[in-house]
């Protein structure tokens, strides 16, 4: 789980906690290999600025949250950030999955659908974590199907 006190750019509203919350990117889930040594390549290059992409799914009491991160000379200066509050009550449907290609990479990733678009973000950390994360967000779409 990521300490969400890392994330500084989440505000709660009152009376609001943070059940749980993922870390991964939106910007590179493609499991397949040239794909990925093509990204390599580009995140050396970021590396070498210190460029670094990050995005965050929270789930609290109240909603979900997409936060989108960018920043650069490794992690010293903002360069850009998005927070996206995603209405309980405008998600769909929440999953998860695995892509392989050429049976040799694996990358797991959460999926969304909400009325705004999908999200699909390759997630980083372990199996369990992801289920987990899938649950409290099923829990969340549940309480709003119920205050209806």
């Amino acid at each position: 789980m990521v300490q969400i006190d890392k994330i500084k750019e989440l505000s709660l509203l009152e009376g609001e906690n943070v059940i749980d919350c993922i870390e991964g990117n939106a910007w590179n889930d493609n499991p397949n290999p040239l794909m990925r040594l093509w990204m390599l390549i580009v995140r050396i290059f970021w590396l070498i600025f210190g460029v670094r992409i990050r995005t965050y799914l929270v789930v609290t009491n109240f909603r979900a949250v997409e936060i989108d991160r960018k920043t650069i000379l490794w992690g010293l200066l903002k360069g850009s950030f998005v927070v996206m509050t995603l209405n309980r009550h405008s998600i769909s449907s929440v999953g998860y999955g695995m892509d392989s290609s050429w049976f040799i990479s694996r990358k797991y990733y959460f999926a969304m659908a909400n009325a705004s678009g999908d999200i699909k973000m390759t997630f980083k950390g372990n199996k369990e974590d992801l289920f987990r994360f899938c649950a409290n967000m099923d829990r969340l779409i549940a309480t709003s199907a119920k205050s209806v």
